[in-house]
């Protein structure tokens, strides 16, 4: 002890000061940079303010001298004025003007920039890594001088370098560590003396009474010192006699603890090296089905009976832990029963007796038997990878085997394909035969497609009736390979298309097919079920029951629509949208109404047809916000013509719900709050609802036409034929009238089933009291044909296209122009 307390109040004394310096440097290095941090911000909000007024006025030369004199700090790195693009317009370093600043500022971040412009508050950024402090300050640009809009938001950029001042700072703190381990080492080595003195020396002699221990069995220590040495003497002594009591004591603990093993269950194997015998307890060998003499005393009683293909595993584990490489032996493991089959257990030990060269003698362990728990795992493991239905892989497995056969394809250099298969209108069988029905037809379906497929390639179910088919290997000719992957998705086509029998029902299914090949310059499994996906989904919007294979052509298509969707987004925010109004007429050409249409105008792309943005909008669900803006807008709009005095023929204003829109709980609630809000009068308001909504839950259609007719809204069926509702349902639903769809009335002259369809929704019209207009009216023979069949009211290019606000307007009020 007397060598050990001086190195180890040494060794203490040194890890001390070292964590108190390391604890100083970081201290103080956190204090500089949250110091940096708030100078910076001074600095910062003094230039904002006057670079804001000098941008504001377009006075760059002098926003540059602005700049310029706050640059005279030489801890600042960088110091950049950057527009709403990322670019640098001011810079204190020339080199860097009209550069991106994500190019060429050290450390700079794009989403903290993009943070600061649309939070408009200011961000610090601490890199203690590299001794720099940044700060991103909004900056009003001030508006460009060719708009109107608002001032342009950029951002001040300060890059503020710390280490200079702290490698001054650093030198300053460690000095004085210095001084303190000097002071702190004299005092600890006189404290080490005195203890020596004190405590050491009395303990040695302590030490060597206390082998009276060894050589008498119940020794009593009497105890010749004074103070703590003596009571440490005296406690010795009677820990001397309660040692014997304590064995006795364990002795009995190590029986009730060989009760307690046999009680569980778990059989115990004890090995002794030295003789090469085994004991084995009776609970292991019942755990195997034999019984207590049945089983011998040799170490191949326990090997001979290890699975073959688990042998060389478990061995392994117990010769690393015979050779001290792990701290305890644990293996799980398979060991075969008396009657053939074999059971998982886990198998625990160690080495409790060594020899004196430290050689293993004695190996005890106990073995569990864990098979249903194993079984259980193997469960879990399986439901995790595959579906509940199908029993087919799941998304996450196919994409775990889809990695791996990248990676194999790109080192073999073979082209593989993944086919993504969905079916066409599956949800009608849902529809008509039900889920339990529907499910069956799912493991139907995935019956036929595991047939005649091989080990290496997956089948997969993604979800509803989406399956992928993953196939490795097909060609080293990447033209081959996709000829091949086309020629399987056709005749797993064909294979599908085969009638299927669900409760007496004959079904015929078809798939849309999109393929992907791989590997490729995306070797990610998640980019190419991707682009799987474009591929199936371009099959859907161009040719249903067809292959197609993924080309960069319909990335760019799916690019467009993306980019397409966010134009949306940003001319709803902007209010680019405008509502126009295609007046309705009647026999003696009177204008009776109007429909809102919406109409959107780019300055890049010029007018964007409804058609194409509209089915977008319903698939980002954008049409939610697009159908409460031109209800809205045309409330509004109806308002203001009747504060003006609207003619005593005009009689609605038709707005377009979509079933998005009108399928939400809360379509009445808004309508009403729209209407209330504007101050219009609701009689005048018509919303034309499409015939899937007839169908889709009856009774809450039903139910929100009837609360809002109830305050006199009008409803009508757009495009009325041309969908899939039952003629049973117009007798229930309260709706006023039926739109003819412009596709029949524009066949009028080719003399076809058109002229008998529109007669006899007319007369089913009056018979049911309700109105009918027809659409798309383009020609005077088509106006005479529905004068002749009865119809009253009529919208088309024959008698005004769409108009914006201003040009209806006048036409809507010419009468009262020409009176005034």
């Amino acid at each position: 002890m007397s060598v050990v307390i001086p190195i180890l109040a040494l060794v203490l004394l040194v890890i001390a000061q070292s964590l108190l310096l390391l604890g100083t440097l970081y201290e103080q290095r956190t204090k500089m940079a949250e110091h940096a941090s708030q100078r910076l911000l001074h600095i910062g909000y003094q230039l904002q303010q006057s670079l804001s007024d000098s941008l504001s006025r377009h006075q760059w030369d002098i926003a540059e001298r602005q700049l310029t004199l706050v640059a005279l700090n030489q801890q600042l790195d960088s110091l950049q004025v950057i527009d709403p693009q990322g670019l640098v317009q001011i810079s204190n370093k020339r080199a860097e003007k009209s550069l991106f600043a994500a190019d060429n500022a050290n450390y700079f971040n794009t989403e903290l920039f993009n943070q600061v412009k649309t939070k408009r508050s200011p961000v610090s950024q601490v890199l203690p890594e590299h001794w720099q402090v940044n700060l991103y300050l909004p900056l009003d640009m001030g508006p460009r001088e060719d708009s109107l809009r608002r001032a342009e938001q950029g951002a001040i950029f300060v890059s503020y370098n710390l280490q200079n001042t702290w490698l001054v700072k650093r030198q300053m703190i460690i000095d004085e560590a210095i001084k303190t381990f000097i002071y702190m080492s004299v005092a600890m080595l006189l404290l080490v003396l005195m203890l020596n003195r004190l405590l050491v020396a009395p303990i040695n002699k302590l030490a060597g009474r206390t082998k009276q221990i060894q050589t008498h069995r119940n020794a009593n220590i009497v105890a010749k010192s004074q103070g703590e040495i003596g009571a440490l003497e005296h406690a010795i002594g009677k820990m001397a006699s309660g040692i014997h009591s304590s064995f006795a004591q364990l002795q009995r603990s190590e029986q009730r603890w060989q009760f307690a093993l046999s009680g569980s269950g778990d059989g115990i194997w004890d090995w002794n090296l030295i003789t090469n015998s085994v004991y084995y307890s009776p609970q292991w060998k019942a755990m195997l089905g034999y019984k207590d003499s049945e089983i011998g005393e040799k170490i191949e009683e326990w090997e001979s009976r290890i699975h073959p293909e688990d042998l060389d595993k478990t061995l392994n584990e117990l010769r690393k832990h015979l050779k001290k490489k792990n701290k305890v032996y644990e293996s799980m493991h398979r060991v075969k029963h008396k009657d053939g089959h074999y059971l998982w257990v886990l198998s625990r030990g160690m080495v409790v007796e060594r020899s004196e060269r430290g050689l293993p003698s004695r190996v005890i362990s106990t073995q569990t038997n864990i098979s249903e728990v194993r079984s259980a795992q193997e469960l879990v493991r399986f439901q995790s990878s595959h579906d509940d239905i199908t029993r087919l892989s799941n998304r996450r497995k196919l994409l775990e085997n889809l990695d791996l056969e990248i990676e194999r394809g790109r080192k073999s250099n073979k082209i593989g394909a993944l086919i993504y298969l969905d079916i066409d209108h599956f949800k009608n069988v849902n529809d008509m035969l039900g889920h339990a029905a529907g499910d069956l037809l799912l493991r139907l379906i995935a019956h036929r497609l595991r047939e005649g497929r091989t080990s290496a390639e997956t089948v997969a179910r993604l979800g509803g009736d989406e399956f992928a088919l993953l196939v490795p290997n097909l060609s080293s000719d990447r033209e081959e390979a996709k000829q091949l992957a086309a020629n399987m998705a056709e005749h797993l086509g064909r294979v599908i298309h085969k009638e299927f029998v669900i409760k007496g029902n004959q079904i015929s299914l078809n798939l849309t097919t999109g393929v992907a090949l791989f590997p490729n310059h995306d070797n990610n499994a998640t980019e190419i079920l991707r682009q799987a996906d474009i591929a199936l989904y371009h099959g859907k919007d161009n040719e249903r029951s067809s292959v197609h294979v993924f080309s960069d052509q319909m990335a760019d298509e799916i690019q467009e629509r993306h980019q397409l969707t966010k134009m949306m987004r940003e001319a709803l925010e902007n209010e680019d949208m405008v509502a126009y109004f295609q007046p309705r007429y009647n026999d003696n050409f009177e204008m009776v109404g109007a429909e809102t249409l919406l109409r959107w105008f780019d300055t890049k792309l010029g007018w964007i047809s409804p058609g194409r943005f509209i089915p977008l909008a319903e698939e980002t669900g954008l049409i939610l916000t697009i159908g409460q803006w031109v209800m809205r807008s045309a409330c509004e709009t109806l308002k203001t013509w009747e504060e003006r005095g609207l003619p005593e023929n005009f009689k609605t204003l038709s707005i377009n719900v979509s079933p998005n829109q009108f399928h939400r709980d809360s379509f009445v609630q808004e309508t009403l709050a729209t209407i209330q809000e504007a101050g219009c009068d609701p009689k005048l308001i018509e919303l034309e609802i499409t015939e899937g909504v007839l169908v889709d839950n009856v009774q809450d259609t039903v139910e929100k036409i009837q609360a809002l007719r109830d305050i006199g809204v009008r409803f009508s069926v757009d495009d009325f034929g041309t969908g899939y509702s039952s003629l049973a349902y117009l007798n229930k639903l309260p709706i006023n009238c039926l739109k003819i769809d412009k596709s029949f009335v524009s066949e009028l002259q080719s003399g076809g089933s058109e002229c008998a369809i529109i007669t006899t929704i007319i007369s089913m019209a009056e018979n049911l009291d309700l109105e009918v207009i027809a659409e798309g009216v383009e020609t005077e023979y088509q106006l005479e044909f529905l004068k002749y069949r009865r119809c009253t009211v009529y919208q088309g290019f024959y008698f005004s296209e769409a108009l914006e606000p201003e040009i209806f307007e006048e036409r809507l009020f010419i009468g009262q122009a020409e009176t005034a």
